[in-house]
């Protein structure tokens, strides 16, 4: 009786670790996404309204979501304050204090983080010129985010399964 039940966990464990490899596939593509939608709303305000970057960002934090919203939220109010801080420093020091968690790839975040350099130092045109380069961007990486997960969902699925039914083999 409590080899079946080890044998079960073995099996639910296994099984919900590769169901969790697979939601993090969806979880990259849900934060590409809502970059690609708050960096559309950032060009927007800068370009049409004429708003400095401390006021857009405090407009994007509002329907941001998580952890979106807490990082523009941050970096709008310290922005603000400007205690000796350049707007680059001020954008990875909240870059790593609020969105350290993100399931996007690493070369995504360096983007992500060199785009942060070329803000609040550029006339308009150029900020809005590079806010199109990194949109441009983010279009790519959303399109492989979503061919690497379309091939790899399944694939951890049913690694996960076949794994923990070999671990259960092989321990009992």
């Amino acid at each position: 009786m409590l080899k079946l039940a080890g044998m079960i966990c073995i099996l639910a464990g296994s099984t919900g670790f590769g169901i969790r490899m697979a939601k993090e596939l969806d979880l990259r593509i849900e934060e590409l996404l809502n970059l690609q939608h708050l960096m559309l709303s950032l060009r927007g305000g800068i370009r049409y309204m004429h708003q400095p970057l401390p006021e857009a960002f405090s407009g994007l934090a509002e329907y941001a979501p998580a952890p979106f919203g807490a990082f523009f939220l941050r970096t709008a109010e310290e922005l603000k304050q400007r205690q000796g801080s350049t707007a680059e420093e001020i954008w990875n020091r909240n870059l790593k204090d609020c969105l350290g968690d993100l399931h996007m790839s690493s070369r995504e975040l360096e983007e992500f983080r060199k785009l942060g350099s070329m803000l609040g130092y550029l006339d308009v045109e150029m900020q809005v010129d590079t806010l199109d380069h990194y949109l441009e961007q983010l279009k790519l990486s959303s399109a492989q985010a979503m061919e690497t997960a379309k091939s790899r969902r399944r694939m951890y699925q049913y690694l996960g399964a076949l794994g923990g039914a070999a671990l259960v083999i092989l321990i009992f």
